[in-house]
């Protein structure tokens, strides 16, 4: 067998080699990382404007429907209206509650997506 001889060239090189390795790792994770958050806002604002143009939708379709029913199209609206009215009140009175979920379901939703980039590697 061939000796090997300890060289610090040697060590200074692999250490070039493990420094560059690592810092291109880093870059590497960080860019996936801000592309699945980013992936995951569009994929997220993409939905929440389909569901507004179905709630519109629907709305409209829905003061036309009561519209018929009352033989009056103004008053088909107002009750629709009405229903966003009593919505909004009963959001008001379960604000905290229902903000308290939503950043539980975000903090979860956060670290699912940072556990499954981490189980890919």
């Amino acid at each position: 067998m061939e000796d090997q001889k300890f060289s610090f060239q040697g060590v200074l090189q692999k250490l070039k080699e493990y420094i560059g390795n690592t810092r291109e790792l880093t870059i590497l994770r960080i860019v996936g990382r801000v592309s699945d958050i980013i992936s995951g806002i569009i994929t997220d604002g993409l939905f929440i404007i389909f569901s507004f143009f179905v709630l519109l939708f629907l709305s409209i379709s829905l003061g036309f429907y009561f519209g018929d029913l009352f033989d009056s199209n103004s008053l088909g609206f107002l009750t629709v209206g009405s229903i966003y009215i009593l919505f909004l009140l009963i959001l008001k009175i379960c604000k905290k509650r229902i903000e308290k979920n939503l950043i539980n379901l975000s903090i979860r939703k956060f670290f699912n997506k940072l556990n499954e980039s981490d189980d890919s590697k």
